[in-house]
């Protein structure tokens, strides 16, 4: 059996996206009624988003997550394996499975409801022996959302030493920090960024970690202090920025005419990234395949071929 080029341990979603939908920049206004067109019902969340937008470049994913088994959660299972994910998906009787509505104006704009339990009821007891089962067949270990994984924080040191016994490198984009996210989470979050071999945060979310106020400034900082850590931050329309052992390098990103798809870009960007490392890329020409494959995704164009 061949190996799960990348494993994925997260929150998910069975989400609803509707692109296109009638709103102003003002949002939605109470009592209101908008009628939309189209729209895709799909597997959702930040780890999930990644390992459907690597399984597109070629590479095969697992995702380690929660649901209920209510109907949304048999949903999500057969929404995973349509997306070519191998689904490690703890079941627990009594929980609803994440739904996420997701909703993009004409110009850009967007709108996200969520609903459901199953993703705060992920904790070490009901995740890492499903980790475990899945590490055995995985090279890579990706964590997105870490900041959404409250319960499971306690634990991130346990999984980052449960990768090393599999000879499994780990990923990390914890996505947004939570103006409420107390110290002891902080401190969980940088301690497993710290062991990893991949760190890919945008530039709000590096800076507001690691407390600095430039991403040259926080590339130093972790060059000193995980000299092992290679890391990319994401800076939108400004493309990417690396440490090359010696200097802050800025990668730019393509040109696009107009924001199509408001959200993915940071995950799309992520797998491009890993998919081009994967085929031996030099690093630069990696960060800049990433930054393609973000471009193509909030623009809503087709994926360029693969990098390989």
């Amino acid at each position: 059996m061949n190996k799960v080029d990348v494993l994925a341990l997260g929150t998910c979603y069975v989400d609803t996206n509707l692109s296109d939908y009638p709103f102003s920049e003002n949002g939605i206004a109470a009592n209101t009624e908008l009628v939309g067109g189209a729209y895709k019902i799909e597997a959702g969340g930040s780890a999930v988003n990644f390992c459907k937008l690597l399984g597109s470049l070629g590479l095969r994913t697992a995702f380690v997550g929660i649901a209920g088994t209510d109907p949304n959660g048999d949903s999500l299972v057969t929404a995973l394996e349509a997306s070519g994910i191998d689904p490690f998906l703890v079941r627990e009787e009594g929980l609803l499975t994440n739904i996420s509505f997701n909703m993009t104006s004409p110009s850009g704009n967007h709108i996200m409801l969520v609903a459901g339990t199953a993703n705060e009821a992920l904790n070490p007891q009901t995740a890492l022996p499903k980790l475990e089962e899945a590490l055995a067949e995985a090279r890579q270990l990706y964590l997105g959302g870490c900041f959404k994984l409250k319960k499971l924080a306690p634990a991130f040191g346990d999984i980052a030493a449960m990768a090393e016994r599999h000879g499994v490198a780990i990923i990390v984009d914890h996505g947004r920090v939570p103006e409420a996210a107390d110290e002891a989470m902080r401190d969980a979050v940088k301690g497993l960024v710290k062991k990893a071999a991949y760190y890919l945060p945008s530039r709000k979310e590096f800076c507001q970690l690691w407390g600095v106020t430039n991403i040259e400034e926080g590339l130093r900082l972790l060059a000193t202090e995980a000299p092992q850590l290679r890391v990319v931050v994401k800076d939108g329309a400004d493309g990417a920025h690396y440490w090359d052992g010696a200097a802050a390098r800025r990668v730019p990103a393509p040109r696009i005419e107009k924001v199509a798809v408001a959200t993915g870009a940071g995950d799309s960007f992520n797998a491009g990234l890993m998919h081009a490392l994967a085929h031996d890329f030099p690093f630069e020409e990696a960060v800049a395949y990433g930054c393609v494959i973000a471009a193509a995704k909030i623009a809503d164009k087709p994926l360029p071929e693969s990098a390989v």
